[in-house]
C-alpha cells in the first residue's frame, strides 16, 4: 500500500534527525577538546613566555622647558617632556628557529621560536634638540635607548648596543621610570649623545617566545626581513610581505613608510602624555595568548593590532585537528543522506526488505568515524588519523551489509559508493578555496545518480506492492 511506502520514508527521515542530533553531540565534544588544547597553550605560555611584541627602538631625551606661571607672571613654571627620537632609517633582520617539542604537556604542544635578531640604522638629531631655545634646557645626561617587548622574560640575554665599535648591554628600568605607555622594556644610557647630530648603530637581540611574534615599527625609513625553518606560517597586521614559502622554511620582508611614520607620531603624542595615542600603542602589547591554530588569529583581533599599525606572523600547526574534524561533520547529513538512500534504492530495486534496527546500526558506523577521526589525529597526523577511521568504517559496514543485502557483490558496491564518499570528503578538506564548489558539485552528481537509477520507478504501482509479507 502507498501507506506502506510512506512511512519507511518517515522512519528514515526520523532516523536521519536522531542522528543530526547524535553529531551535534560529538560536534560538542570536538569544541570541549579544542578548547582543553587552547587552555592548555595559554596555561604553558603564562607560565613560560607569552607570544612576543617588539617595537623598534627609539631614544628618549628629556627637555625641560620653562614659562611665565598662567596665575602669576612674577614666577616661573616648567615642563618636563620626553622627547622621542625616532630611527631615521633601520634596517632589521631575523632569524627564527620555530620548534614544536620545547612546550609539552601531555598529547598538548606548544610551538615556540628563538628569534636571533640584528637592527643595524641610522639615528638623527634635530636642530631644535642641539640647539634649544632659551626656555630650553636638553638633559642629555638622562638620554636613553629604550626597546619595547612585551614578555621581558624572552630575552635569553640582554640586548647589545654597538655605537663607533664600542658595545653596551641594555639595563632593566628602575620602577620610578617615567613609561605612558605602560609596557615592559629594556633601556640604556646615552650620555653623550650630543657630541654629533647623527650616529650609527646595531642592536642584536635574543628573543623567545610562542605562538607568534608582531612588531611595531617606527623611523622614516625601515626595512624588515625574516628567515624562518617553519613551513607553516599565518601573515597577520595592517602591512604583508612578499614571502617565499617552501616546504621547510619561509622568508618574508616587510617594507611600509607610512605605518612607520605614524606609529613614530602616536609613540610622540604617547611620551607627551597623549592618552589616546598611547591606548592604540598598548593594543598590540595586550592582545589573546597565542593558540598555535589556524583559527588562532580571528579578522577582528588582526584589526584591532592594524589599528596601532603593527605587523607579524603566527607558526601555526600544518593542520588544526579541531577545524578539520569540525569541517568533516559538516557533511554528516549529506553522508547520512547518501547511506540511507542508497539501501532504499536496493529495497526499491531489488525488492529487499531492510528493518529500521538495520538502517540505524550503519548509522551508527558513521557517527563514530567522527569519534575515531577526533581521537586519533590528536596522536597521529590528520591524514593518517582520517584513512584509519575511514577503512575501519567502510570495512565494519561491508561485512554487516554483506548480510543485510544478501549478497557480495551488492556488499561491495555499497563499500565503493562508500569509499567514494570518504575518499570526496578528504579532498573537499584539504581545499580550502574549492570546498562549497566541490560539495555543491557532489550533491548535484548525487541527485542526478538517483533520478537515473530512479527513472523507471513507478512510485504509485511501488506503493501498491509495498505491502508487509507474513
Amino acid at each position: 500500500m502507498q501507506r506502506v511506502l510512506s512511512s519507511k520514508i518517515m522512519m528514515i527521515s526520523l532516523l536521519i534527525v536522531l542522528f543530526l542530533i547524535a553529531f551535534a553531540v560529538i560536534r560538542g565534544t570536538v569544541y570541549e577538546r579544542q578548547g582543553n588544547y587552547q587552555r592548555v597553550i595559554q596555561d604553558i605560555a603564562r607560565n613560560n613566555v607569552n607570544s612576543q611584541t617588539v617595537l623598534t627602538p627609539f631614544i628618549i631625551v628629556p627637555v625641560t622647558t620653562t614659562f611665565d606661571c598662567p596665575n602669576d607672571k612674577s614666577k616661573i613654571c616648567s615642563k618636563r617632556k620626553q622627547v622621542v627620537i625616532s630611527p631615521e632609517t633601520m634596517e632589521w633582520k631575523n632569524k627564527v628557529e620555530v620548534d614544536d617539542q620545547s612546550f609539552k604537556r601531555g598529547i598538548y604542544r606548544a610551538i615556540s621560536y628563538h628569534n636571533q635578531a640584528i637592527m643595524t640604522g641610522r639615528f638623527v638629531l634635530s636642530d631644535k634638540l642641539l640647539s634649544p631655545a632659551a626656555n630650553q634646557q636638553v638633559d642629555w645626561s638622562n638620554a636613553t635607548m629604550r626597546i619595547y617587548l612585551s614578555d621581558l622574560r624572552g630575552l635569553k640575554s640582554p640586548p647589545v648596543l654597538s655605537i663607533n665599535q664600542q658595545k653596551f648591554a641594555f639595563e632593566f628600568p628602575r620602577d620610578e621610570e617615567s613609561n605612558p605607555l605602560a609596557a615592559t622594556y629594556t633601556h640604556i644610557s646615552l650620555h653623550d649623545l650630543s657630541k654629533s647630530n647623527r650616529f650609527d648603530f646595531t642592536v642584536t637581540m635574543d628573543i623567545t617566545g610562542t605562538g607568534s611574534l608582531q612588531f611595531l615599527p617606527l623611523g622614516k625609513e625601515l626595512s624588515l626581513a625574516m628567515v624562518a625553518n617553519w613551513p607553516h606560517p599565518s601573515f597577520f597586521g595592517e602591512s604583508l610581505p612578499t614571502k617565499n614559502i617552501t616546504s621547510k622554511s619561509f622568508n618574508a620582508d616587510w617594507k611600509n613608510t607610512y605605518i612607520a611614520n605614524r606609529n613614530s607620531q602616536l609613540l610622540a603624542g604617547c611620551m607627551d602624555a597623549n592618552t589616546e595615542s598611547c591606548k592604540q600603542l598598548q593594543q598590540a602589547f595586550h592582545r589573546p595568548v597565542s593558540s598555535n591554530t589556524r583559527a588562532e588569529y580571528s579578522q577582528g583581533d588582526a584589526n584591532n593590532l592594524a589599528v596601532a599599525g603593527s605587523f607579524g606572523v603566527s607558526f601555526i600547526q600544518a593542520v588544526d585537528v579541531y577545524l578539520m574534524t569540525d569541517r568533516a561533520i559538516k557533511y554528516a547529513a549529506l553522508f547520512l543522506v547518501i547511506t540511507f538512500g542508497a539501501f532504499f534504492l536496493f529495497e526499491i530495486l531489488k525488492d529487499l526488505r531492510i528493518h529500521p534496527m538495520q538502517y540505524a546500526l550503519v548509522g551508527a558506523a558513521l557517527a563514530v568515524f567522527y569519534v575515531l577521526l577526533l581521537s586519533f589525529s590528536e596522536h597521529i597526523n590528520f591524514p593518517l588519523a582520517y584513512g584509519v577511521s575511514s577503512a575501519a568504517c567502510i570495512s565494519l559496514m561491508t561485512f554487516y551489509v554483506s548480510y543485510v543485502l544478501k549478497s557480495i557483490a551488492r556488499s561491495l558496491l555499497f563499500s565503493t559508493i562508500l569509499a567514494a564518499m570518504y575518499g570526496t570528503m578528504f579532498v573537499i578538506l584539504q581545499s580550502e578555496d574549492y570546498t562549497l564548489m566541490l560539495g555543491s558539485v557532489l550533491v548535484f552528481v548525487l541527485i542526478a545518480v538517483m533520478m537515473f537509477l530512479t527513472r523507471h520507478v513507478d512510485w504509485y504501482e511501488l506503493g501498491q506492492k509495498a505491502q508487509p509479507q507474513e
